[in-house]
Formats: structure tokens, C-alpha cells, sequence
């Protein structure tokens, strides 16, 4: 009987992993630094360093403009 072989086996995501906060600021700026602090607190300041902020938008009335 013959011995089975070994496979090495990755999976990464089909899409992209994007992450997503909802924050109360004054300015894009201050949304940032909000939402990056709550990033922080999520994943580990460490593995934070490694994301970087693709987008910011402003919420009317709960609908993304």
C-alpha cells in the first residue's frame, strides 16, 4: 500500500475584506482617526498597521450619499 501524499492547501478571499465603522465626528478627518481607533480595537493595534483607510463618506440621515 502506498503512502498518501502530503498537499500544502491556502485559501485566500474571493473579494476583498473591507472593514466598516459607523462614528460620530465633526470632519472627515476626526471620522478617521475614530474609526481607526475602533479598527484598532478590533483586530489588535499590530495587525491595524497593516489596513489603510480607502474611503470616507458622509451619512445623511442614515443613507450614504
Amino acid at each position: 500500500m502506498s503512502r498518501p501524499t502530503q498537499y500544502k492547501v491556502s485559501f485566500i478571499p474571493y473579494e476583498t475584506l473591507q472593514y466598516d465603522y459607523v462614528v460620530e465626528a465633526k470632519n472627515e478627518d476626526e471620522a478617521q482617526d475614530l474609526a481607526n481607533k475602533e479598527l484598532q480595537f478590533s483586530i489588535g493595534y499590530d495587525a491595524s498597521k497593516d489596513w489603510e483607510c480607502s474611503n470616507v463618506e458622509e451619512i445623511y440621515n442614515g443613507q450614504q450619499q
